[in-house]
């Protein structure tokens, strides 16, 4: 049978929720194929690879690849903070065409998503030859300051502008373009400031050679209302996640994995601690609103994404 790779990147927070997202492919995902799950890590801790690697079939495939070490150029980003979402695997994805180059094509998710979809079916969308498929990141385009900021900082349109979230990556040609290398001699040789680290330069990186998906395959609740019928994967991106929510839209379908994943438990009460914690929902909420502002500010910085490229 054929092998789709399927790349996470994550640290030990986010164990619980990438179980539930690997429960939830395994549930859906067509038995004509072998899915080998590569997770891209900071350390994770022995107890949190046993749990991972327990969902292990005769069709699925878990491991492990720790990158701290593999990639110290990364380094001297450890002492950035992005309020809410930091974490150096954020970047991680960026070093997948190099680091495994015994595939042409891959798919990449992020840990905050469930898969209620036949992921086979992503699988399947021909790339030709651009060099990732994604969907265009509506969750961001009712919000004035990121809008301004990805037209006039990244430089691209954010109407076209692209969630890191869910790639459909053509490895091969990434490694032909050298985007890697590209990525690595922009960190080099420029001081950006970025709101969202790897999606921007992906997207600065990648544009005009971007496959657009149906948006069914990254429906994000975060800051949009839209809702699908049939979502074949749900991302809960931004602060729209159901362990740090009373409600969201789609968290039923994040629960009913939840509880199947051996992590229910945990998650439940990370998510009592955390809403019952009014200093914690304060802090996390004002990490938001200063993403928003570091938005403003950079929109006016003297060096972008579009004077470098």
């Amino acid at each position: 049978m054929q092998t789709i790779p399927i790349f996470f990147s994550v640290d030990e927070h986010y164990v619980p929720y990438l179980a539930v997202a690997i429960k939830s492919i395994k549930d859906n995902a067509s038995t004509r194929y072998v899915f080998h799950i590569h997770i891209l890590n900071d350390n994770i801790s022995n107890a949190g690879k046993a749990g991972l690697a327990a969902f292990q079939s005769e069709n699925l495939k878990v491991e492990f690849h720790s990158l701290s070490k593999k990639l110290r150029c990364l380094d001297g980003l450890r002492s950035h903070r992005f309020k809410a979402f930091s974490s150096l695997s954020i970047y991680f994805r960026l070093f997948i065409p190099v680091l495994f180059p015994q595939y042409d094509k891959g798919i990449y998710l992020d840990a905050d998503i469930v898969v209620p979809g036949d992921i086979s079916w992503l699988w399947e969308e021909p790339l030709g030859d651009k060099y990732i498929g994604a969907v265009a990141d509506y969750s961001i385009q009712h919000i004035g300051p990121f809008m301004k900021y990805i037209d006039e900082y990244v430089g691209v349109d954010h109407r076209r502008y692209v969630n890191s979230g869910v790639l459909l990556m053509n490895l091969k040609a990434l490694r032909e373009n050298d985007i890697t290398g590209k990525f690595m001699r922009w960190l080099s040789d420029y001081s950006l400031g970025t709101v969202a680290p790897d999606q921007d330069y992906l997207n600065a990186l990648c544009e005009h050679h971007i496959h657009y998906l149906d948006p069914c395959w990254n429906c994000m609740p975060g800051g949009s209302v839209t809702q699908f019928d049939n979502p074949q994967i749900i991302h809960f991106n931004l602060a729209a996640k159901p362990w740090l929510n009373e409600t969201v839209p789609y968290d039923e379908v994040f629960w009913k994995y939840a509880l199947e994943s051996g992590y229910y438990n945990e998650i439940m009460a990370r998510r009592t601690a955390f809403l019952t914690n009014a200093n914690a929902v304060k802090a996390y909420h004002e990490g938001i609103d200063a993403l928003i502002r570091m938005a403003t500010e950079l929109t006016h910085s003297p060096v972008s994404f579009r004077l470098c490229s």
